[in-house]
């Protein structure tokens, strides 16, 4: 099977997208099991302008999980025009 660079670019796409993944449930993990130590409500505690100890992780997830969503969008489309018939 022959790649071409579109192909690439979707797999190295995807690669950024799973690594993406893995840090937002390393950082929503983190954040958890503080909430759950801290006791405090979801709302309260993932509220990162009240949670100032915590803001920096609560904005990331905010910023990783965007990113996930760029990305998707992103191979989505790729996957749109890869079932086009090409046109000579």
């Amino acid at each position: 099977m022959e790649t071409n660079a579109s192909d690439r670019d979707l797999v190295e796409v995807m690669k950024r997208y799973f690594a993406v993944k893995a840090e937002v449930e390393e950082v929503k993990s983190r954040l958890e099991a503080a909430r759950q130590e801290s006791g405090e409500e979801i709302g309260a505690f993932y509220n990162p302008r009240t949670n100032l100890n915590h803001a920096a992780d609560i904005v990331r997830s905010h910023a990783l999980k965007q990113e996930m969503a760029r990305l998707m969008d992103w191979a989505e489309a790729w996957g749109r025009q890869s079932l086009m018939p090409n046109e000579a």
